[in-house]
């Protein structure tokens, strides 16, 4: 999802009047309250939703593999988000389990969709 993505839902969300400059001085407002707390508090939490933290990386060193070289990255603040229990999707396989794909007694392989 980009910027105006998230403005057009924002828009729909404040009702079928709102103008697109509402929606964007409601998300910058938001934008900034996440930045303004980060500054101070180091940590911003949102109940049901998740939290923003500042975490110190220390320094480091980069090898760069096709010319051997090194280089040192400083060190740095970052930005974490982590997602709020009732955020997280619980893990869909990626491949079908044997047990959803059954084959039917006939002994011709007829497999189920997605399967």
């Amino acid at each position: 999802m980009k910027r105006q993505d998230l403005l057009d839902t924002v828009r729909r969300s404040l009702g079928g009047t709102a103008t697109t400059m509402a929606a964007e001085l409601a998300l910058n407002a938001v934008l900034s309250g996440i930045r303004y707390g980060l500054l101070r508090d180091g940590e911003v939490k949102l109940a049901g939703f998740g939290s923003f933290r500042v975490t110190h990386r220390a320094a480091r060193r980069l090898l760069i593999p096709g010319t051997a070289t090194e280089h040192l990255l400083p060190p740095r603040n970052t930005i974490t988000f982590h997602p709020a229990p009732a955020q997280r999707q619980p893990h869909q396989p990626t491949a079908p389990s044997p047990d959803n794909c059954a084959f039917p007694a006939t002994g011709s392989p007829v497999l189920k969709p997605g399967c």
